[in-house]
């Protein structure tokens, strides 16, 4: 079930790609967005708190001066920080499903996977005491029910619904309170931001620059075209009637018309436990992790620089040198550090380099023997294209052969020259999508390889036109067969 949600959220960045291109869709972005929004509502708080008053009185008529007399800035704020944080939450939630549906919530990924469920909560806990803060017929109404909520909790001294049960009841404190809890909500943010790119090398926590310019840019064309609207004051005399709701936000409230808070805490609690208990739930069996030959390594350290999740570590040998070492808990066995050192020092135990390289070399051999002229020997990542549609297209492309490797960053430029020096034309590198690499850097880190500006280097001698990387996602078979057509033609071109 979950490889076909896994291929409908592909087509769906399929066509996001055909728009935006690979560098600046957003649904290859979509946690570095989240981080941003965040930073667009502090910025966008903080003007606002200049000009809000924290009382009973005067907390719904500060809010009236920003959107009312201070239209031209104080409103179009208030409707910037509005939108930004329901977009926040679009944002997140997404960012959610996509690393469910792509598989990448468990074994090394949980800790970020059990800190955003965690921050999911955070955003909509802050979200909800910011309407408290406006304090109209809506933000009566989001207090009264979440009164109705926190009083199951036995954690205040006496009842929340008491401090809400009349106007004159209504303390200056309980605005402070809530402006307490809605400022100091991005200190933990942070704090659990901090955790959930703790295993992550080299983070990336900051959308495209032009992305982010469009994004405010939406933002703010939104908030000229619909200006986030002020209610009635609240009026803890009446009930408030006819009031806009904001399912962003409020989505756990209409519940409560069928069933009691109690009830609805325990659905909450539950559901939120099992969401955080997926990483653990039908796992299966783990890829041991890379081995190190200690007599191997030189102790240059590009296999630490290169681990996307910091699974790789330096320590003293006994002659005083440095040898890298694996953290089992965070190898991710993709075999980007096997791409990384020239030296043979480290392995896959699934997946042996001396092995691949023999694989690479019969087929190779095979496809020479073949006579089909030109030739390609084709690499794919076993994250993108899946090997068996190409296999089906065996009888059409006899001129190729085909290995899947775990990633396309464990290639080093050594592996990709076998088949060039075996006699065939070109060889054909099919990685993840651009922007979208399972293991984050794979793409990357090959391509600047094939550059010569990452180690390990080509040979002086490289002859980079016959060599041919490409990112593809799981449904672009057919785009696939198109550049590997083309490719074929412009060797063919060349002879």
């Amino acid at each position: 079930m979950k490889k076909i949600f896994h291929k409908d959220w592909s087509w769906l960045e399929h066509w996001a790609n055909r728009v935006y291109t690979p560098m600046y869709n957003p649904l290859y972005h979509l946690g570095a967005i989240a981080v941003f929004l965040i930073w667009v509502l502090i910025i966008s708080g903080i003007y606002l708190f200049i000009f809000y008053e924290i009382s009973a009185k005067g907390a719904y008529s500060s809010v009236q001066y920003l959107t009312e007399d201070q239209w031209y800035l104080g409103g179009a704020i208030r409707s910037l920080h509005h939108y930004g944080a329901d977009l926040l939450v679009i944002a997140t939630i997404l960012h959610l499903i996509h690393t469910f549906v792509t598989d990448r919530y468990r074994y090394w990924r949980w800790v970020a996977w059990v800190s955003g469920v965690l921050l999911l909560w955070l955003i909509w806990i802050s979200g909800i005491f910011g309407y408290w803060m406006v304090w109209d017929a809506r933000a009566q109404l989001v207090a009264t029910l979440s009164a109705e909520m926190l009083d199951k909790v036995p954690i205040f001294g006496q009842p929340l619904s008491i401090a809400l049960s009349s106007n004159s009841s209504l303390s200056n404190q309980f605005f402070y309170i809530v402006l307490f809890i809605h400022f100091s909500t991005p200190v933990v943010l942070f704090i659990l931001l901090w955790i959930h790119v703790k295993r992550i090398a080299m983070a990336r926590v900051n959308p495209p620059a032009g992305l982010s310019r469009a994004i405010v840019g939406f933002i703010l064309l939104l908030s000229a075209v619909k200006p986030v609207e002020l209610g009635l004051k609240a009026d803890l005399g009446k009930l408030p009637v006819n009031i806009p709701f904001d399912w962003f936000y409020l989505f756990i409230y209409p519940p409560l018309k069928h069933i009691s808070a109690s009830s609805l805490w325990v659905i909450v609690i539950m559901s939120s436990i099992f969401v955080a208990s997926l990483p653990w739930i039908g796992k299966k069996k783990r890829f041991p992790a890379a081995e190190v030959a200690s007599l191997n390594c030189t102790g240059c350290e590009q296999c630490m620089m290169d681990c996307p999740y910091e699974a790789v570590y330096m320590a003293p040998k006994k002659n005083g040198l440095l040898e890298a070492k694996i953290s089992d808990r965070n190898c991710a066995s993709c075999g980007i550090c096997v791409g990384a050192c020239d030296y043979a020092a480290i392995n896959l135990p699934h997946f042996a380099e001396e092995a691949m390289k023999q694989k690479v070399l019969r087929l190779s051999q095979e496809l020479k023997a073949s006579g089909m002229h030109p030739a390609i020997f084709t690499f794919v990542c076993e994250r993108g294209v899946e090997l068996k549609d190409i296999l089906k297209h065996d009888k059409e492309m006899e001129w190729t052969r085909a290995i899947s490797i775990p990633c396309i960053g464990m290639l080093m430029p050594s592996i990709t020259t076998i088949p060039l020096q075996a006699g065939v034309q070109g060889v054909f590198i099919a990685g993840c999508q651009v922007g979208d690499c399972y293991y984050r850097f794979g793409n990357e880190w090959f391509a600047q390889r094939l550059k010569g500006i990452r180690r390990p280097v080509p040979e002086r001698d490289f002859d980079y036109s016959r060599i041919k990387l490409a990112g593809f996602s799981v449904v672009e078979i057919e785009d696939f067969l198109i550049s590997l057509n083309k490719f074929r033609d412009e060797l063919g071109q060349g002879v």
